[in-house]
């Protein structure tokens, strides 16, 4: 969304009033805060109880008390209230009308007195001092019966205008107060004719707020309907804030900045449910332990609320760019809580739930109470056009490589042998001013000089840059039954990278000294690492592709925006016309680049998906027999929340919308993807249940390479497939290439399968007691052998050796020579191959050199991106054929035991792999079911060796062949709630083992942690 910036000085500076809490209020509730439409800092005042009863106290149809002297003492000073403007109004006209029969009094006596002396002159009609009092008399009867008609039957003047047949009456006098009584008749009559859709963000926003702070009792909520009423809320005041109010920075013309005050009182009504819907209102469900479910009608009853805009203008409709809003203290929201059923209680009589909804909504309403602002896009929401840019400007990417010289980590642990005293060293990334890391290293252990060579990208965006951010690289000691131990940090300004022309798009190489974390002190070590920013193509580049001229553009660009503002030009507003030149141009080039496909040269870039809604969510009862849709039946409804799946790995998950057919969800993440050709995004939807395992409601799969094949920006409706249900999500997607040209290993995925060629020989000669060990080939998550043989090293059944890669990009795979020895099998010599190395689908032979297993040097080269040290022996090397498979497969399996996400991953790939194959296509990961076709397979080989009959014939085969099947189709049963999980007493079960296996597998590794360093994972971002 777009963002206005506005900033500020002191209120009292101003010139006027400095608002206050009003007589009635003590000075503990005012504060100081940073008005983010002004850009001042402004003193503010939660709004209390009596000032909202002293705003209910007069009816909506009736002006309210003119007091102007308490509206002026109180923080809304010179909003003044329209209706009692009225009697301020008829005060001007009253003195007006006083000076005007004053003048027409002494005009009517000069009159009569000038008609007198001439009558007396031309001889009149008396004589003598008797007629000159008659005369007298009469000039003053005529002057006072001036005056009374005028004060009786004159108006001030006033200019008509004809509108639509309509005689309205306006005041000429320019300086006079701008009244709100004609936009309340205008909201009054509009109110109730729009339509509640629009509202479904504020329920979306309230309802997130209850979820996120539920009691125990209460399992869950949804806003079933929500309604604005037929009343509506009634605005008090509103003024303009001028230059002084708004600050020297904001005096530009294409900027409003207002502040208005708003107030709601509820109309009484009766009992029945119709004459409550006459009040704004919510119905909700609130579903309690057991399954029972209480429906509430929550109507708003009094609000009262100052706030300010600033609302950015252009010259094209619908006239207004971006605003930005924020409320001036704590609004005051009174509600009125009726559960809808006789045998509830009023669940407003019940302190702790009343006062947990009222907490609940203060704190979604307080979200935006300065100096907290809400930045809207209004160009994008008014029009209705969908999102064509991302929100990240561009990336960092950081390679960390090494560090040396720092504190021993571990020294002075007098429980630590001496061999381990060397500290556990790992790296994290993050914002300097954010704290939080959001990227960590692997730990290697016992080691003094680490070689880690991984990579981290980070997006950067507004509030990134807004913030003067620093990037902050920290040292850390891994402890195992202690709090780690900070050993260094690294900082560099955010602007910096992005100014250097050393890292402008290109990758610099650092070396830095450690300080602490405030940057003050000094401390030993030193971290080597690269980094570069890398910003997004620009408009210049993608018209290139294109073979289009960015200055044809820029002339014709210019030529409209000149001519919509030809009126200001004729004012000599030139500034005017350069923004509006600016943000046209930006306008266009969005435009431009969301309808090109991106940029060949750059595949890498940001990806924005954003789920909005789901339509007509459906699901299946256990028999399949019936689709529960219905309204009515709340109960059966599911409660759907989305994970997305980018690349098999879980990385963003969304709230759950409580029972509701039509979830609406408005929420979406930002990743950054090194390959958008390859790139894998799947949209997986599940319904929550109460003592069940949340089952799949369907799945929706996104190839990237099709839908970004002709434009960068992509929305439509996907059908859910694969699940208990059916529906069609409402996807976004906006793709944004970076100028960055990552090396080819670089654009893999973190996840994969190495394949290894069931053979291997020695490029060169290898000593004979080598030449007979067996080849030991392992990751971190799997492994495999070769025997020797003639020629090199085979494996038996002529089988490609294929390993589970979790963390490609930090893991390598080791090949070990073990020799045939009674007990243990002892390593003679080893290899490396680092996986960052190897690219994604591409068959390579690589040769590796062969070190003898001295020193040590084994344990360090599994974890050190570097060759032994130069004492260590190298004896030859060995040659293999390799390919790294991107993504899950089978053989992930005995991973997905032990790793929630992982598990969760498997089961939707498992629904996508159904699906595919039901097409009749090929299936998408040829691998994933490898490992049981394989065991498989050597099964039908020994059988037929013993001569027992195939599949079809009678006797052991075919019962093996048929329980094979089913062990494979039970997880596509299980899945649909099919064969034995129809039946919820077994889904119950199901649920109490897998809580079980959670239990279990947490004290497990709390015990591990105890005695090994757990590496840190990269989360999944949730919803806030």
């Amino acid at each position: 969304m777009a963002s206005a910036s506005p900033t500020a000085s002191a209120s009292s500076s101003t010139g006027r009033p400095t608002p206050t809490a009003g007589t009635s209020h003590s000075s503990a509730n005012e504060r100081t805060v940073f008005d983010p439409v002004t850009h001042l800092n402004l003193p503010v005042h939660d709004r209390t109880v009596e000032e909202l009863h002293s705003a209910m106290s007069t009816p909506p149809s009736e002006s309210p008390p003119p007091d102007i002297d308490r509206l002026r003492n109180s923080e809304m000073a010179g909003i003044i209230d329209a209706e009692s403007r009225k009697d301020e109004w008829n005060d001007d006209a009253h003195q007006t009308k006083i000076q005007v029969a004053t003048v027409a009094a002494g005009a009517a006596f000069a009159g009569a007195s000038a008609i007198l002396l001439l009558s007396r002159v031309l001889g009149g009609v008396m004589s003598g001092w008797a007629g000159w009092l008659f005369a007298s008399a009469m000039c003053c009867i005529l002057s006072l019966v001036a005056a009374a008609c005028v004060l009786r039957f004159w108006k001030p003047q006033t200019s008509k205008v004809q509108l639509r047949g309509e005689e309205t009456q306006l005041r000429t006098q320019p300086d006079s107060p701008e009244t709100a009584l004609w936009f309340n008749a205008f909201l009054g009559s509009l109110w109730p004719i729009v339509n509640p859709a629009l509202f479904i963000s504020v329920s979306d926003m309230l309802e997130d707020e209850l979820q996120a702070s539920l009691p125990k009792f209460i399992q869950g909520v949804r806003v079933a309907d929500i309604g604005q009423g037929s009343e509506a809320l009634q605005i008090l005041g509103i003024r303009n804030l001028d230059g002084a109010d708004a600050g020297q920075n904001n005096t530009t013309d294409d900027f409003v900045n207002l502040e208005v005050a708003l107030a709601y009182r509820a109309r009484p009504h009766g009992k029945s449910l119709k004459a409550r819907s006459g009040n704004p209102h919510i119905f909700m469900d609130f579903l309690l332990t057991g399954g029972v479910v209480i429906p509430v009608w929550i109507e708003l009853t009094g609000f009262l609320a100052t706030a300010r805009m600033r609302i950015q203008l252009m010259p094209n409709p619908p006239f207004m760019s971006a605003m930005t809003l924020t409320l001036l203290g704590q609004p005051k929201v009174t509600l009125k809580c009726t559960p809808l059923g006789r045998k509830f209680l009023n669940v407003m009589d019940v302190p702790f739930v009343s006062g947990w909804l009222q907490s609940a909504i203060d704190a979604a309403v307080g979200a935006y109470v300065a100096p907290q602002s809400l930045n809207l896009d209004l160009k994008t929401m008014l029009s209705g056009r969908d999102q064509m840019d991302t929100q990240a400007v561009g990336v960092v990417v950081v390679i960390v490589k090494s560090a040396a010289g720092f504190r021993n980590g571990d020294a002075g642990k007098f429980w630590e042998s001496k061999k381990e005293q060397q500290g556990d060293p790992y790296v994290t990334i993050g914002w300097g001013k954010w704290g939080k890391p959001v990227w960590s290293s692997r730990v290697i252990e016992n080691e003094g000089n680490p070689f880690w060579e991984e990579i981290a990208v980070l997006l950067v965006g507004p509030s990134e840059m807004n913030a003067k951010e620093r990037l902050r690289l920290q040292l850390w000691d891994s402890d195992r039954g202690a709090d780690d131990d900070l050993l260094g940090s690294v900082e560099v300004n955010l602007h910096e990278l992005m100014e250097n022309p050393k890292t402008q798009n290109q990758m610099s190489s650092r070396t830095d000294r450690f300080t602490d974390v405030d940057g003050s002190k000094p401390l030993p070590g030193e971290l080597q690492w690269d980094c570069g920013y890398f910003a997004k193509t620009t408009l210049e580049q993608h018209l290139a592709e294109k073979g289009q001229n960015i200055d044809e553009l820029k002339a014709d660009v210019e030529h409209h925006a000149e001519r919509e503002l030809r009126e200001a030009d004729a004012l000599q507003h030139k500034e005017e016309i350069e923004k509006q030149k600016n943000a046209e141009l930006k306008d266009r080039g969005d435009e431009i680049i969301a309808e090109s496909p991106p940029v060949d040269n750059w595949p890498s870039g940001i990806l924005y998906i954003q789920i909005e809604q789901i339509h007509g969510l459906m699901v299946q009862n256990a028999d399949g027999s019936v689709i529960r849709d219905g309204e009515n039946e709340g109960e059966d409804l599911p409660s759907a929340y989305c994970t997305i799946i980018l690349n098999h790995q879980r990385v963003y998950k969304t709230r759950t919308k409580m029972k509701t057919n039509k979830p609406f969800f408005a929420a979406g993440t930002e990743r950054f993807i090194k390959d958008w050709r390859t790139a894998s995004v799947i949209i997986a939807v599940r319904d929550q249940r109460l003592h069940e395992l949340d089952p799949l409601i369907g799945v929706v799969v996104l190839p990237l390479h099709t839908l970004l094949k002709t434009r960068s920006q992509v929305s439509g409706a996907y059908p859910l497939v694969g699940g208990i249900g059916f529906g069609r999500v409402q996807v976004s997607l906006v793709f944004r290439s970076v100028q960055a040209h990552l090396p080819r290993p670089l654009t893999g995925w973190d996840l994969g399968t190495l394949d290894i060629q069931p053979h291997a020989r020695a490029a060169d000669g290898l000593p004979a007691d080598l030449s007979a060990c067996k080849l030991v080939l392992s990751t971190l998550n799997g492994k495999g052998k070769l025997h020797a043989a003639e020629g090199g090293w085979r494996q038996k059944r002529g089988r490609p050796l294929r390993l589970a890669v979790k963390r490609r990009f930090s893991e390598c795979l080791l090949v070990e020579f073990r020799r045939h020895a009674l007990g243990p099998d002892q390593t003679s010599a080893f290899c490396t191959l680092w996986l960052k190395d190897v690219a994604d689908d591409e068959e390579a032979t690589v040769t590796l050199p062969v070190w003898r297993s001295t020193k040590g040097a084994l344990a360090r080269a599994r974890v050190n991106a570097q060759a032994p040290h130069e004492d260590s022996e190298r004896v030859g090397t060995l040659e293999l054929t390799v390919r790294l498979w991107p993504g899950l497969s089978g053989y992930h399996k005995a991973l997905a035991e032990h790793d929630a996400n992982v598990a969760d991953v498997m089961k939707v790939l498992d629904a996508v792999e159904e699906i595919s194959r039901g097409d009749g296509g090929t299936a998408h990961d040829s691998l994933y079911d490898d490992e049981d076709s394989s065991g498989q397979s050597q099964s039908e080989d020994d059988n037929a060796a013993a001569g027992a009959p195939g599949e079809n014939g009678e006797g052991r085969g075919g019962l093996v062949s048929e329980v094979k099947d089913y062990k494979k189709r039970k997880e596509q049963l299980h899945r649909k709630h099919r064969g034995l999980m129809q039946w919820g007493a077994v889904r119950k079960l199901a649920w109490i083992g897998h809580n079980v296996e959670e239990a279990a597998e947490d004290v497990e590794q709390k015990i591990k942690g105890k005695f090994s360093h757990r590496q840190a994972e990269q989360g999944m971002d949730v919803e806030a």
